[in-house]
Formats: structure tokens, sequence, C-alpha cells
């Protein structure tokens, strides 16, 4: 008998090396196979076993973004994947502020970037974006247009445009967007602005970034301002970061200088002062195909520039096809003292305008 239990001791603890062994390789061996056999997917395996074949978008707040031709963009608790496998360079950003960029695999165990593994586990990844090194793999871009034509007894044409850019990787971000309308009844135009902006985020941590710049254009001759341009830096904290909801809130002082378009006589017509922000900007998936947002800003400024100014847009982004998407947004601009016109008529303090149009996503 003692002889039985020593021949079934060695059987188990062999078989068991060997299935160490073999497990140990096995991510390696499926790498190799599955980048061989298509180099245009990426591959994501779950705990339960089961593959995906998509695109891997990018690993933040212990959630892994992941797009299917088929299931579409997917959000996955981290805990339950077991292997990723990316062909594309990514950047990825471990808890002690390390930056690697290159190929990525991903095993319950190591973490291989560029085909060789780090000393990192995979738990002591903060988030994966993908690099500049990756040609346009950072960047996402949206361009709107909408119209409303009217003839008959009434002669209206409404225009409008958007542009909405972002770029992100594991340690910074930048935001690029632009909002442009124009109304014109009977040949008379009645509207006509332009605002655009633009900030720099570099992440101190997965919530506190610095904005090291932020700027903003804005146009509106109804209100009497025809060139404004704001010029700052400050700091921001993401207050909510999940895969549904997104809410960060930035501050910091600003630089501006106003162009009046025109003013009584004996006034100036330029204005250069100092200011300071506030934002706030939200996100919210309310479904797979149904995007929410709200953005809002408050800006502190003196009488001689207009006063104190604020700017909301609240909007949704509905998904028609893969790259095509209807979106609705309201939008408020507000403005406490408004400077006269060389008529010394004084433009009133809010416009509002509701704006329908598609986006198509490059």
């Amino acid at each position: 008998m003692p002889a039985v239990y020593i021949t079934l001791f060695l059987t188990l603890f062999f078989s068991s090396l060997a299935m160490s062994q073999t497990s140990s390789a096995l991510y390696e061996q499926e790498r190799e196979v599955l980048i061989k056999a298509n180099d245009e997917f990426d591959w994501l395996r779950l705990t339960s076993g089961e593959w995906l074949k998509g695109e891997f978008k990018a690993m933040y707040d212990k959630n892994v973004e992941f797009e299917s031709d088929i299931l579409d963009t997917l959000f996955i608790d981290r805990d339950d994947v077991q292997m990723l496998i990316s062909k594309k360079i990514l950047s990825i950003r471990f808890n002690d502020g390390t930056v690697r960029e290159g190929n990525l695999l991903i095993g319950p165990e190591t973490v291989s970037i560029a085909d060789s593994k780090t000393s990192f586990n995979p738990s002591d990844i903060v988030s994966v974006a993908p690099s500049a090194k990756d040609k346009g793999g950072a960047w996402y871009a949206k361009v709107g247009l909408g119209a409303n034509l009217s003839r008959g007894n009434t002669e209206q044409t409404e225009y409008s445009a958007t542009v909405d850019i972002k770029r992100r990787t594991a340690t910074n971000r930048l935001l690029i967007n632009a909002l442009a309308a124009r109304t014109s009844n009977d040949e008379e135009v009645t509207e006509n602005n332009i605002r655009a902006n633009g900030t720099f985020d570099w992440f101190y941590t997965t919530k506190l970034y610095f904005r090291p710049v932020f700027f903003e254009y804005y146009r509106d001759p109804f209100q009497n301002i025809a060139n404004k341009y704001t010029l700052g830096a400050g700091l921001g904290y993401y207050v909510v970061d999940t895969d549904k909801l997104e809410w960060d809130i930035g501050a910091g002082p600003a630089f501006q200088r106003t162009e009046f378009d025109t003013v009584a006589v004996g006034e100036k017509d330029t204005n250069s002062s100092a200011s300071f922000y506030i934002a706030s900007n939200l996100d919210y998936e309310l479904t797979s195909d149904i995007d929410l947002m709200f953005d809002y800003r408050f800006t502190f400024s003196p009488e001689e520039a207009g006063g104190n100014a604020q700017h909301a847009l609240a909007g949704a982004s509905i998904d028609i096809t893969k790259d095509i998407d209807f979106d609705i947004s309201l939008v408020w601009d507000y403005l406490e003292a408004p400077i006269a016109n060389s008529d010394g008529t004084v433009p009133k303090q809010d416009d509002y305008k509701m704006i329908f149009s598609f986006g198509v996503e490059l």
C-alpha cells in the first residue's frame, strides 16, 4: 500500500508541475497563434474562457473598454478579464508613475510589453490608452452639420456646425471643440456666432489633473462682441469616473481680451482684464445607443468686459449607425453687463438656441 500512495503522489506532483508549465506558456503560445492568424484585431479572454475579438479602446478605473463589431462597445470589469492581447502600440501607466509603451499582453500573473516581460503584475496597472506612436490610435474626431430651410411666406435659413476632437493617452488629454450657428430671415442675418475652445490636461493621478493651458475664442456681434479671446490655466478633478458616468470639474485664472463690435462715442472698443473660471463637464451613457452630456462654465469678469459670463450646453447623441449620430443640443449663453452698441442699444443678457445636427465620427 505505501508504494501505491508514493506512486500516486509522484504522479499527481509531476502532472501538476506539467500543467503549471503548460499554463504559464499557454498565454504566450495563444498570443503568437492569434497574432499570426489575423493582424487586424485585438483579443480579450474572460475568466469564463470566452474569447472576444475586436478593438481594445482603453482601461480606466478598473474597467476595460472593448469594441466588438457585433456587440458594439463593451465595458468589462477588470476582474472578469483573464487575458488581453493587443497588437497596436499602447501607453501603459503603472501605480508607481512608470509609463511604458508597446504591444501589450496581460496574463493572470504577468504583463508583457513589446515582447519583453516587465517586473509588474496586472494589478499594478493604473490605466492603458492608445499611444501617440500608434498613428490615429489616440485620436477621436467628430464633425456635425445641421440645417433648417424655410421658403414661401417666410424666407429663413439656419445653419449650424460642430467639431469635437479628443486625444487621450495614459498621462494626458487634449480636448478641442467648436460650435458655430448662423440664421438669416428674409436675407437679414439674425444670428451669427462662433465659440471654440481647447484644453490640454496632464494627469497627476487617475483623478487629479493639471491644466497648463486653456484657450477659448468667442464671437457674437448680437451681444456686441466682435472677438473675445481667453487664455488660462488651472487644476481639475474627476468627481466620478465609471463606465457609465464621467464628471470632472476644473478651475483656474485666465486673461481675456474683448473687442466690441460697436461702441458709443468716447467709449473704449477693447478691454483686457484678468478673470477666473469654474468649469464642469458631465457625460452619461444612458443606453448603448444614447449618450447624454452637460457642460457648464462660469467666468468671473469685470463689468468693463461685460461682467460675469455663463455658458451651458445640454445635449444628447443618438447612434444611427456605427459612425453616424443624431445630435440634439440646447445652448445657453449669459452676459451679466452687456456693453451698449454705438446707438445706445444694450443687448439682452440671455441667448438660447436649440441645435439639431447629424454627426460623423472620423
